[in-house]
């Protein structure tokens, strides 16, 4: 189903610029799009267009199946559901308290006042910035005050959001921190559009990608789609994803082959197969070794490790090789002359769910139960996704290893033999699953992946 359409769309400003030249352009719902272009090309325009900020020239925005009317009225229910968030925070945020600017737009619907006391508090703790509720935003970094402005668009509870470069002037950590709320509100069914110069994001993170240039839709695909047209990237004046390079220079010289990555687990399994772990000849000493030294090889832990050659021997391994240089235990070296195999084997995901804040979040969940699981599995890796996720994680005490690209990092590190446990807030343990059996039905490499519950203590 499409939540939002515009045909024909055209708007000229006031000077005479011709911004947009015929738009028509179709937006599922819960999808995430992202719009890409150079600087000029119409983007920020055309999402001024979808919550009736600006009003075309020519054509029409389609919001469920219904064109916008600009009366004053109808704007106001049009920006209950299609939330814009600036990519200057500055621009946005104005009242003298983060509470009090969430609060702004929930009153000038005039809800009764415990309504927009409940929004307030539920947009904040989406964000996490709760804690942050009556400081002055003038005092809040760069990437607080972005929270605050998605916190704000939250509060008139959107089905739409729309973000004019989300990660724009935020250090590598906040950009992750925005990724990760947009991922959890999509993933709770919202529709993300949003517009960047960092096509890497876009190319992992979309659904749908939009090319914009000098007004008009060149193209509108999948990331594959779109990345796989090198001359319509070329002619527009932008690059290709940092994976897509990369395979290409590994694909001449026979190494990677198929079609182009856009993830690491994409380029991984793009790899020529078969793979044979024991050519790598890069491995972890099980003790100190000298050079000249025949050792065992053996998978440990997800690792190529070497073993001491003694009379147990073949009863731990079937594969040899050669030392090149001296080396401390734990050091990594290059083994020669490599003979035998090693038979690969996968590791398990276990899903831990976690209730979202609206179903009471980290409250509802007793810590103890949390540890509990934790020893009783042993896995070697812990992943969190989602805020409730995190907040639990930390406050269980508990050493989290992937906050970022959880599960395609859980997934790589499974198909290395180790088992890892992932925590995961409402929609994204459904996107875990998919992307497990995804893999497993594409690689053929089955990783085991079971769902734990858990005692709420609420």
């Amino acid at each position: 189903m499409d939540i939002i359409k515009t045909e024909g769309l055209e708007y000229a400003y006031p000077d005479g610029t011709q911004a947009l030249k015929g738009i028509s352009i179709a937006i599922e719902k819960g999808s995430k799009v992202a719009l890409v272009g150079n600087n000029g090309a119409g983007k920020s325009t055309l999402f001024l267009h979808f919550n009736g900020t600006l009003r075309p020239t020519r054509g029409m925005v389609i919001i469920e199946g219904k064109p916008i009317k600009y009366d004053s009225k109808s704007l106001i229910n049009l920006r209950t559901k299609v939330g814009m968030v600036f990519q200057d925070p500055d621009d946005q945020i104005f009242a003298p308290t983060v509470k009090q600017d969430v609060a702004f737009g929930p009153l000038n619907l005039d809800l009764p006042r415990d309504e927009v006391d409940r929004r307030v508090k539920y947009a904040l703790k989406s964000v996490g910035m709760e804690a942050y509720a009556d400081k002055p935003p003038h005092f809040l970094s760069g990437g607080q005050k972005k929270r605050v402005a998605i916190a704000g668009v939250l509060a008139m509870e959107p089905e739409i959001i729309v973000m004019d470069e989300p990660t724009s002037a935020l250090d590598p950590q906040g950009s992750l921190d925005i990724i990760e709320i947009l991922d959890e509100l999509n993933a709770d069914g919202k529709t993300i559009i949003f517009s960047t110069h960092d096509i890497d994001l876009a190319a992992m993170w979309a659904n749908s990608i939009c090319v914009l240039n000098e007004g008009k839709i060149i193209k509108h695909g999948t990331p594959d789609q779109i990345f796989a047209d090198h001359t319509m990237i070329s002619e527009t004046g932008l690059r290709l994803p940092t994976f897509v390079q990369t395979f290409r220079e590994l694909k001449v010289r026979g190494i990677s082959g198929g079609d182009s990555p856009l993830t690491m687990l994409n380029f991984v399994e793009s790899v020529s197969k078969p793979f044979d772990v024991l050519k790598a000849r890069c491995t972890i000493a099980g003790a100190d070794v000298c050079a000249g030294e025949n050792v065992g090889l053996i998978m440990k832990n997800g690792t190529l490790c070497t073993i001491r050659v003694d009379a147990d021997l073949n009863a731990k391994t079937t594969a040899f090789g050669r030392v090149m240089h001296n080396a401390k235990a734990g050091e990594d070296i290059v083994v020669s002359e490599i003979t035998g195999t090693i038979t690969p084997k996968t590791g398990e995901i276990n899903i831990v769910p976690i209730p979202r804040i609206i179903e009471g979040g980290s409250r509802a969940v007793d810590l103890e139960t949390i540890r509990a699981v934790i020893a009783e599995h042993s896995p070697h890796k812990i992943g969190a996704m989602g805020t409730s996720a995190k907040v639990v994680v930390r406050k269980a005490g508990i050493q989290c290893d992937f906050e970022v690209d959880v599960i395609q990092s859980s997934i790589l590190a499974a198909l290395r033999g180790l088992n890892v446990m992932v925590f995961a807030t409402g929609g994204m343990i459904e996107r875990v699953i998919q992307k497990i059996e995804s893999n497993n039905k594409h690689s053929g490499q089955e990783i085991k992946f079971s769902s734990l519950a858990i005692q709420a203590s609420l």
